[in-house]
């Protein structure tokens, strides 16, 4: 098993690391959420979906991830103003991942921005989550084994689990409980 993981932006200026803990303290699942396509869609960077509109997002508590350089390019944006945080490079507008807030331990990266071979490192996904809102039906050999309310279940245990350890200090993407670059909602570019 690899000791950590390593991510990066499209072109490279912002890079980082993962510590490649124990299985409790990872998840792999596909999103198929409509605000998971908005972002990646509003970044220009559809090869960031699977065929049916899916994104493979590993997860991991904050604790175990450290930026190695190019913070000054990470930028936030929501869908909605009561969205997640969404976070991509702005020097190439590549997509990084997802933290809720800084209160809760989780950071979702968009797989491609991690440069091992997830399959190779962590195993394959465990299911998929949101599949209402793929572009098409979804093969059941491509959503994985668990159920969505699985997924769930076991993730909001996780969360939990996390905030009691502290897993979520240090965190990178936020600092003194604020997001180290302040969340822009693309929702209100289109007048909504």
């Amino acid at each position: 098993m690899t000791e950590f993981l390593n991510f990066q932006c499209d072109c490279g200026a912002v890079t980082g690391k993962v510590a490649s803990q124990g299985a409790f303290f990872r998840n792999r699942v596909v999103c198929y959420c409509d605000d998971c396509q908005a972002f990646v869609n509003h970044l220009g960077h559809e090869k960031s979906l699977n065929p049916y509109g899916g994104t493979d997002v590993f997860q991991v508590s904050a604790s175990q991830v450290s930026i190695t350089s190019g913070q000054e390019h990470l930028k936030c944006m929501k869908i909605t103003a009561k969205g997640v945080h969404r976070w991509y490079a702005s020097c190439c507008n590549a997509p990084i991942g997802n933290t809720i807030n800084a209160k809760w331990p989780l950071v979702g990266f968009i797989s491609t921005s991690i440069v091992e071979d997830l399959e190779k490192t962590v195993g394959p996904i465990k299911g998929s989550v949101f599949c209402k809102f793929a572009n098409q039906a979804i093969p059941n050999e491509v959503k994985g084994p668990w159920s969505h309310k699985r997924i769930v279940a076991t993730m909001l245990l996780k969360l939990v689990v996390w905030r009691i350890l502290g897993k979520g200090a240090p965190n990178p993407f936020y600092a003194a409980g604020k997001a180290i670059s302040k969340p822009y909602c693309i929702a209100n570019e289109a007048g909504d």
